[in-house]
């Protein structure tokens, strides 16, 4: 009868415990991150129409007097967690949320050709934000990733 009682009250405090946990230490928070991949170049004036609300800021940031959007890809992760976008050229860009609080998320990059990391840094978006960071020569031009994320 003893034994009995004991589990009933272990499984009472264990449940007591549970709930009073914040859903937020339960489980990890996530963010969604957008990459678009931009090439600029000098040789021609068009500019992507996708690109046409961003044309001012890319000019005020970058040298250059053509965008084409390549691509664009979105990933979900929680913090810690990691996840690949594939580029032109063989690359591939592993992006990582390391801290996901509030209004910021601070966001590993590392950029790699085939298994060599060629680029790497961090950077802090805040909620709904976004940031354009200038990447490698690619054919005629120059990448440049738009970053994006929503937490």
């Amino acid at each position: 009868m003893r034994f009995r009682y004991s589990c009933v009250l272990v499984f009472a405090v264990l449940m007591l415990s549970w709930v009073g946990v914040p859903g937020s230490l339960m489980a990890k928070e996530s963010c969604r991150i957008s990459v678009e991949t931009i090439l600029a170049a000098r040789q021609d004036t068009v500019v992507d129409p996708q690109l046409a609300r961003y044309i001012g800021e890319l000019q005020s940031m970058f040298n250059y007097t053509s965008y084409r959007l390549l691509g664009s890809e979105r990933l979900t992760l929680q913090s810690g967690q990691s996840g690949m976008v594939s580029l032109p050229g063989n690359r591939r860009l592993k992006i990582t949320p390391h801290k996901i609080s509030g209004k910021r998320a601070d966001i590993g990059l590392q950029m790699m050709k085939r298994k060599r990391t060629v680029f790497q840094t961090q950077i802090q978006l805040l909620n709904r934000g976004s940031l354009f960071v200038g990447g490698p020569k690619y054919k005629n031009g120059n990448l440049i990733f738009k970053i994006s994320s929503s937490h």
